[in-house]
């Protein structure tokens, strides 16, 4: 992800988005099902779920189709650039 899709996220913080694909680690526990305020919450939340939940098929989105589908590794990347300023403001 380039640093201008990176800030495109980054102004969207506050928009409301969805999470799935998150996987439970755990033998015989059910998947967690994931609420989130916003597009930041659901980024720092995907960020800090290892190693408690597999986030290999996680995919967050957002209401505003400027924002493309965020995998893994997008979110690994918009969070080592603006980490817990994503749910600050």
């Amino acid at each position: 992800m380039d640093r201008p899709a990176m800030a495109s996220v980054f102004r969207m913080r506050h928009a409301p988005a969805s999470v799935s694909g998150v996987r439970s680690t755990g033998q015989g526990q059910a998947d967690p099902v994931v609420r989130v305020n916003s597009l930041g919450d659901a980024i720092r939340f995907v960020a800090n779920a290892y190693p408690h939940y597999d986030i290999s098929a996680v995919a967050i989105t957002c209401g505003d189709p400027s924002i493309p589908r965020l995998g893994s590794l997008e979110v690994k990347a918009v969070w080592r650039e603006y980490g817990e300023r994503l749910t600050q403001e």
